[in-house]
């Protein structure tokens, strides 16, 4: 973690994992105006990639089949 007032390096990141979390919401037909406007700002950002975007998409799922799998086995 950063000390006070020094930026942060990994914000191309957090930018892209924000806009996956878009996109899977606009699959999930939850979208909100608030995600529209934001989901435009981050497409003409520059250090938003979509390579970056795809890794995060897959990062999600998988920790949302991960969750699924293990709340089944103790079931």
């Amino acid at each position: 973690m950063p000390k006070k007032g020094e930026p942060r390096l990994d914000t191309c990141w957090r930018k892209s994992r924000i806009a996956a979390r878009i996109l899977l919401r606009e699959e999930a037909g939850k979208l909100t105006p608030r995600d529209v406007a934001l989901g435009r700002r981050l497409a003409a950002d520059y250090e938003v990639l979509p390579r970056l975007i795809d890794q995060a998409v897959h990062g999600i799922r998988g920790k949302k089949f991960r969750l699924e799998r293990e709340r089944r086995a103790k079931a």
